[in-house]
């Protein structure tokens, strides 16, 4: 699997990185628009699916970007917003101050590498239903926790230290990390 030195030396490596990563960035800040975000992210993860060398994705099949992100909204809502909604209503009506914020951390961690497992699952015949594999999911989960950790703990702190601009952060710490998520799925997917 690469590391995510590997993958920036591959991203920096492409001549028009920084025009793609701005063109990300300023898509990220728009509602409606920031779909195509998304869709580019879920091409990335793709293509560490595939077990492709990373390169950044052109922009120029907005229509395919478009349902791609769509794709990912509606996996992503179900898999990281809807367990991080439900601990962070279930903390604000049980605790006070930030003690209510503790139950939050490890569901924070997790919700990125599920939804990744729940991306991979869905890949595989583009069916919905095929995420709701609670067993694969755990399986996976717990197969390539070794390879995900530092991804998460790393894109997780790209977040939080870009919290004023976070579509921004979002973005660009997305693209490394759904890579290597893809391809740590792809690895453990080998290995069984």
């Amino acid at each position: 699997m690469p590391t995510i030195e590997q993958v920036s030396k591959r991203v920096f490596s492409d001549s028009t990185w920084l025009k793609k990563c701005a063109i990300g960035a300023v898509l990220s800040i728009i509602p409606i628009v920031n779909f195509l975000v998304l869709g580019y992210l879920y091409q990335v993860f793709a293509m560490g699916k595939r077990g492709r060398e990373m390169a950044l994705p052109e922009w120029d099949d907005l229509k395919g970007l478009f349902l791609d992100g769509l794709r990912f909204l509606v996996i992503g809502l179900i898999f990281a917003g809807l367990p991080l909604g439900l601990v962070a209503a279930c903390t604000y009506f049980t605790f006070d101050g930030l003690i209510a914020q503790i139950p939050l951390i490890p569901v924070v961690f997790i919700v990125g590498p599920l939804l990744s497992a729940a991306l991979y699952l869905y890949m595989v015949k583009q069916d919905i239903a095929d995420c709701f594999n609670v067993e694969a999911l755990g399986l996976m989960l717990k197969g390539a926790a070794v390879q995900y950790v530092v991804p998460t703990l790393a894109y997780l702190g790209i977040c939080l230290l870009g919290w004023p601009l976070i579509p921004i952060a979002f973005f660009f710490g997305g693209i490394f990390y759904f890579y290597l998520m893809g391809y740590a799925f792809r690895d453990l997917e080998k290995r069984s």
